[in-house]
């Protein structure tokens, strides 16, 4: 079994690899191609899945040979009667998963007080793998899978939940979720920087590495062409009510990569992995492998420098270096226009800590407003510390830019999308580290939680000139245009300027009911880059069920709120009678309803953003980063106490004046300001520089150092 696993599992990884070049090679990349090329994972993570896989699909073989060839019928406790704890033990070891279950051994230096890992190990001392990129995510409540096995739920569309099937997730995405461009409310108070900054920080603590193969294992069949339900393929079904059945029957999807850690065999059951560190640690940045951070760095300057692109820059401001290109293709992050390859040795796709770097005009400005903060950093550091390596000077910025992220996420962010009294409620002060609190992300904030904001984001990209005045050569862009369309911030003049002026004065969408998630997202993700669009509705609500999230009521239960039993139970929750009736016509019960939509169709708490279980799932997960972290930047001994001082100050509109030619910001970034007028010259005693005064150190005489990792 274990040899027809590896034959199994090899041939669908390269069957999926010489596709996507092929298909890059060609220009023909499909939306799932381009998800799976942008959402690259490095060696370590792709070692863990090739192990997690391999055991999965050996397990699965074995289990056919007992239970269809042997005609045994299984029993909830199958795994323990298929493998005893001698062959689970030997079965951990030969595919590999052993090894990536080892507890890493950890430094005991004075520098590994310093500095925190970039791999986020040993931040715990005695549980050195909680928060550490490569681990499973935790589980607030035990998973609910449709089998034994680990089957996603509605992986049978026969299959019942109290009496009912599970509704279809693109049925619930058109009846619930579907809005209108035209027909949104604009929040009057936020900006839409704000819920850029939701992403941008997910980008620092999430990621789902999903399977590398995209050709199901079994019967080697292209998940991409086919609605072929078989591991790891977990099509999308199109409704027969549904505007795209005549043109397509389902959606290709694929379930996220299991994780070696996912408990012990026999007993396990499938959980997923996080990519990279949990902490806000800026990873999004610097990566969260030592072969990434490597490869970001400037190796050659003497001031611990980030590395910049050297075929481009803003008038003299840097650019994030591109990826090499590794064959004769077209630029998957260039004009769409079908002719044009990449030059030279590069794509137009940038290189940053975080794969996901690509992914629109947003997220391509702040990684690169926030590389050139690191480089601004070190100059400063080195001019008051010239007898500090360039080691130490990356390292100190590092840290500076770990405490920034931190500051501006639980000070600034956080307050308004909970609200400031359920914030200082269920975010108490804090009172110091606590090496009990595991800091790791949850199943249930990962997969449907932090993705409340994907019903505020806006169905146009603004971009502004100087003076925030609108500009013929920076138009208004539907959303879908900006997508894997790095090639706009390099090939039209401005850069990244003219996107941030438009996030500062634009407004968030306001999600309310009838109002969710806007066509863009629905109908038209990656239209743009040809072969049928996506639907990030449907792509959530399929995610929780691969994931084996319990339901909606479920987590009201675990927040200690009201469950609902009843549709009238559910319209007094969702203060919205229509709503709850469309609830109970698709899913029968709400004991049915899946967790992202039932907590984003809850009215907001006063003051925020989400409803009472969101607010109470976000506050759980946030508290436990800032408490189990024991590099959190108010932890006594991390920064001297004049150090914290000066840290308290900083301003994402200070980060924006220093990295960029924009003159006037607001000095509340996160609000949304309405008119230039509301700006203030980034001179102005409400946007304070950052003082590193305190950061000097009298010269010893020698050269200082630190390890780079």
């Amino acid at each position: 079994a274990l040899q027809r696993a590896i034959e199994l599992t090899d041939a669908a990884y390269t069957r999926t690899s010489e596709r996507v070049k092929k298909s890059l090679s060609e220009g023909a990349l499909r939306p799932s191609d381009l998800l799976a090329h942008f959402k690259q994972i490095q060696p370590s993570t792709r070692t863990q899945i090739w192990a997690a896989e391999l055991l999965d699909n050996t397990v699965e073989l074995i289990r056919e040979m007992v239970y269809t060839h042997m005609m045994v019928q299984p029993s909830p406790h199958a795994l323990t009667e298929l493998l005893s704890v001698g062959d689970a033990e030997s079965l951990l070891q030969v595919t590999g998963c052993s090894a990536e279950l080892q507890r890493p051994r950890c430094d005991s230096g004075c520098l590994s007080e310093r500095y925190r890992s970039i791999t986020g190990k040993c931040n715990n001392r005695s549980h050195s793998r909680w928060g550490a990129a490569n681990t499973p995510y935790s589980r607030w409540l035990p998973p609910e899978y449709e089998d034994a096995w680990g089957a996603p739920r509605g992986w049978d569309p026969e299959h019942t939940y109290h009496n009912f099937t599970l509704p279809p997730v693109r049925l619930v995405s058109q009846e619930l979720l579907f809005t209108r461009n035209d027909h949104i409310s604009l929040d009057s108070a936020l900006s839409h920087l704000l819920v850029e900054w939701g992403q941008w920080i997910d980008h620092d603590m999430v990621q789902t590495p999903q399977s590398p193969s995209t050709a199901a294992f079994r019967s080697g069949a292209d998940c991409t062409h086919t609605c072929s339900q078989e591991a790891p393929c977990f099509p999308i079904q199109i409704p027969l009510s549904d505007p795209r059945n005549g043109t397509q029957s389902c959606m290709p999807f694929f379930r996220s990569a299991p994780s070696c850690g996912a408990g012990t065999l026999p007993r396990r059951h499938r959980e997923q992995l996080n990519g990279i560190t949990s902490f806000v640690d800026a990873s999004m940045v610097y990566g969260s492998s030592p072969s990434l951070a490597l490869a970001l760095r400037n190796l050659s300057s003497p001031l611990g420098s980030m590395a910049l692109n050297s075929q481009h820059s803003d008038q003299g401001l840097a650019y994030m270096p591109f990826l090499p290109r590794t064959q004769s293709q077209l630029d998957p992050c260039g004009p769409r226009n079908g002719s044009r390859r990449s030059q030279g040795n590069n794509t137009s796709c940038f290189q940053a800590g975080d794969s996901r770097a690509n992914e629109h005009l947003g997220m391509i400005a702040l990684h690169t407003l926030f590389l050139r903060e690191h480089n601004r950093l070190v100059e400063e550091l080195h001019l008051l510390n010239p007898h500090w390596g360039p080691d130490t000077l990356y390292q100190e910025a590092r840290k500076v830019m770990g405490a920034i992220h931190q500051i501006l996420t639980w000070d600034h962010y956080l307050p308004r999308i909970l609200g400031e009294d359920a914030a200082a409620r269920l975010m108490p002060p804090y009172r110091g580290y606590d090496p009990d609190v595991d800091p790791g992300i949850a199943n249930v904030f990962a997969t449907a939680a932090f993705r409340f904001a994907h019903v505020t984001v806006h169905p146009v990209v603004t971009r502004l000139g100087p003076g925030y005045t609108t500009n013929p050569q920076h138009p208004p862009l539907p959303l879908h245009h900006s997508l894997f369309a790095s090639w706009r911030i390099v090939q039209v003049s401005g850069g990244i300027d003219p996107v941030l002026r438009g996030l500062l004065l634009s407004p968030a969408k306001l999600q309310s009911p009838g109002q969710m998630m806007v066509e863009e997202l629905t109908e038209r993700l990656f239209q743009a880059q040809g072969g049928m669009p996506f639907d990030l509705a449907a792509l959530n609500l399929q995610r929780g069920r691969d994931h084996g999230l319990p339901g909606y009521g479920s987590w009201r239960r675990f927040c200690g709120l009201p469950v609902p039993n009843t549709t009238t139970d559910l319209a007094e929750i969702l203060h919205n009678l229509t709503l709850a009736h469309t609830f109970q016509l698709l899913y029968g019960t709400p004991h049915n309803i899946d967790v992202w939509v039932g907590a984003i169709a809850e009215p907001a708490v006063p003051g925020g953003r989400v409803g009472p279980l969101l607010a109470c799932l976000l506050s759980r997960q946030f508290r436990a980063l800032r408490d189990g972290d024991r590099f959190w930047w108010e932890k006594e001994g991390v920064f001297s106490e004049a150090q914290r001082e000066r840290l308290r100050s900083v301003s994402l509109s200070r980060i924006i004046c220093d990295n960029s030619r924009i003159a006037r910001v607001p000095a509340d970034p996160f609000s949304h300001a309405g008119k230039v007028e509301d700006t203030l010259p980034c001179s102005h005693p409400l946007i304070p520089r950052l003082d590193l005064q305190p950061w000097k150190e009298p010269d010893s005489g020698e050269e200082d150092s630190a390890p780079s990792f």
